[in-house]
């Protein structure tokens, strides 16, 4: 059974492990991503050569706009460290070994469909929410990436206006991280997300709360306007809350009554091992594809 080296990269952590074929991990890891390109590059090609004897390949999960193919990140919103390298090319370089990277939002949405909560559907989309809003779409259960690799960017939704006099800016629904930046201002003391949901009795932070819930439940439902899927799956830490998962869900129906005939929302089901489970399952489709095309 052959083992392969997984990676889920984030710009605060990367988390790594050996998986094998049936998906069942070993030896999970986690460290502090490096922000310089070159000793980035050195941490993977370390954490690769550490785990180099017996593996098939390596399987990697990244934030960009990924070409699969080619390994290279056009994005323009990441780090210096995701995109300054053809990771793809330099990690085979020098490893010798294949190598298979993919946006991680899509392989969130592979991994669920496979083993989680788009088990069962035909065509759905997955909103992950974490420092920012990413997303994915699947249709036909074939994983859409877009000419420009950019498909399922729900973060980049604009939703509406803000100003007068003629002075105006866009406005974009905003994750977490922008949520607890919000109450923390308003409170006068630094909170994370935590503090916000333990505290939404807080007339202040209920507030904030509501109008940030608004905001991505028009997200939710633009998408599902757009995309007609069977459900919308919600990834990311928060959607671990149950209660989140049910304000949002009654939120979308309220504003987009319509939708509640015809379109599920809910969490995903596999958490933080969607990003690995889902980059060895491109790894895998992508060089069973090259083997057969020899």
């Amino acid at each position: 059974m052959g083992n392969y080296i997984t990676m889920d990269i984030g710009g605060t952590f990367i988390k790594y492990g050996l998986m094998n074929n049936e998906f069942c991990e070993e030896r999970p890891l986690v460290l502090p991503t490096e922000k310089n390109p070159e000793r980035f590059l050195q941490q993977l090609l370390q954490i690769i050569n550490e785990n180099k004897a017996g593996a098939e390949g390596v399987a990697i999960s990244m934030g960009g706009f990924i070409d699969p193919v080619t390994g290279q990140n056009s994005d323009y919103s990441v780090g210096d460290n995701f995109k300054a390298y053809n990771l793809k090319e330099e990690l085979m370089r020098h490893t010798g070994l294949p190598v298979a990277i993919e946006n991680d939002s899509n392989c969130a949405a592979l991994a669920e469909m496979k083993f989680g909560a788009g088990k069962a559907c035909s065509d759905f989309c997955m909103v992950t929410l974490g420092t920012g809003i990413g997303g994915a779409i699947i249709h036909n259960r074939q994983l859409l990436r877009g000419r420009n690799f950019k498909a399922g960017e729900f973060g980049f939704t604009i939703i509406g206006r803000e100003g007068d006099n003629g002075e105006y800016t866009y406005k974009a629904a905003s994750a977490t991280a922008v949520l607890a930046g919000r109450v923390s201002e308003k409170l006068g003391q630094s909170v994370d997300g935590k503090y916000v949901f333990d505290h939404l009795e807080d007339r202040r932070v209920k507030e904030i709360y509501e109008e940030w819930l608004d905001d991505l439940a028009m997200v939710i439902g633009n998408t599902a306007v757009s995309f007609d899927p069977e459900k919308v799956i919600i990834g990311g830490g928060i959607s671990a809350r149950e209660s989140f998962i049910t304000d949002l869900e009654s939120r979308v129906y309220h504003i987009f009554k319509h939708l509640k005939d015809y379109v599920t929302i809910e969490a995903c089901k596999l958490g933080n091992d969607a990003g690995k489970i889902g980059a060895l399952i491109n790894f895998i489709e992508q060089n069973g594809k090259e083997r057969c095309s020899k």
